[in-house]
C-alpha cells in the first residue's frame, strides 16, 4: 500500500509540473504573439513613413522642375 501512495504522489507531482509547464509555455506563446503584432505595426508605420517621404521628395522635384520651366518660358517669351 505504501508503494501505491508513493507512486501516486510521484505521479501527482509530475502532473503538477507538467501542467505548470504547459501554462508557462502558453504564456510565452501569448507574449510572442503580442510581440509579433507590435513588430508588424511598427513595420507598417515605417513603410508608411518611407512612402510619405518618397512622395514628398517626388513632389519637391516636380515643383523645382515646374519653377525652372516657368523661368525658361518667361525668358523665351521676353526675348521673342
Amino acid at each position: 500500500m505504501e508503494i501505491f501512495y508513493f507512486s501516486s504522489g510521484i505521479v501527482a507531482v509530475a502532473l503538477t509540473y507538467a501542467v505548470a509547464g504547459v501554462f508557462k509555455l502558453k504564456q510565452q506563446v501569448d507574449f510572442l504573439k503580442v510581440d509579433i503584432d507590435q513588430l508588424h505595426n511598427l513595420r507598417v508605420i515605417e513603410i508608411d513613413d518611407v512612402n510619405r517621404r518618397i512622395k514628398d521628395d517626388v513632389n519637391d522635384v516636380y515643383r523645382a522642375m515646374d519653377s525652372r520651366l516657368d523661368k525658361l518660358e518667361d525668358r523665351l517669351t521676353k526675348n521673342s
